[in-house]
């Protein structure tokens, strides 16, 4: 599946649907095609919302492959730089109601995953993601 979508959240769930209708139609496991929404969403939300502050358009490309089990995702953007691999970890011990808010769900997206890449070039953010379910999660 290959598709663009604007920085919307409405499309956002669009492409969402989209997903998990093509993972469906590849017959891919119920608890992979989860983890794969889960980060997928967290992702696209993240950038809409964080990734162009100045309020402009931009357009999230979205690239989902499926091999022999094996997902694999890419997302790019022309959105503001940003490397999920270097934010920290956020501190998990300790009463939940005074923690900081954010991170939380990069750092499961991070976990779920069994490969995360970064990268940024001149068309702009470049995630890739594999999803392989006969890895063991690395928490």
């Amino acid at each position: 599946m290959r598709l663009r979508i604007p920085n919307r959240l409405e499309d956002v769930f669009l492409a969402l649907d989209r997903a998990e209708g093509a993972l469906d139609r590849a017959e891919v496991d119920a608890s992979c095609r989860a983890d794969v929404r889960l980060v997928l969403e967290e992702l696209l939300v993240n950038t809409v919302r964080h990734g162009y502050p100045d309020g402009r358009d931009g357009n999230i490309d979205i690239r989902l492959e499926v091999e022999a089990d094996v997902v694999h995702l890419e997302l790019r953007d022309d959105a503001m730089p940003f490397d999920p691999l270097q934010r920290e970890p956020p501190d998990l011990p300790g009463d939940i109601a005074r923690r900081d808010i954010g991170g939380l769900g990069l750092h499961l997206a991070r976990s779920i995953a069994s490969e995360f890449h970064y990268a940024r070039d001149a068309h702009g953010n470049r995630v890739v993601i594999r999803f392989d379910p006969s890895d063991e999660p690395a928490l």
